[in-house]
């Protein structure tokens, strides 16, 4: 037999959905569209679809959005 209360176990378990927790991350010394900037550069000049520049593009815009999403959470 346990030791446990056995009421604590019938108490519903709160979680963080995966996107708060992203957003509740450390803070940092760099911007979400500027670290979108840098790995879209990176990915770019890796990915043959895709140049260095348009990269870095779809990056940016990519952290923009994170960055507005990441926002409106309270």
């Amino acid at each position: 037999m346990s030791t446990e209360n056995p009421s604590s176990a019938l108490e519903p378990v709160q979680q963080d959905s995966p996107a708060s927790s992203a957003c509740a991350a450390k803070a940092s010394k760099f911007s979400p569209t500027l670290k979108g900037v840098l790995i879209g550069a990176v990915a770019g000049s890796i990915l043959p679809v895709f140049g260095t520049f348009s990269g870095a593009v779809i990056g940016g815009i990519a952290g923009k959005i994170y960055q507005k999403k990441c926002a409106k959470k309270p």
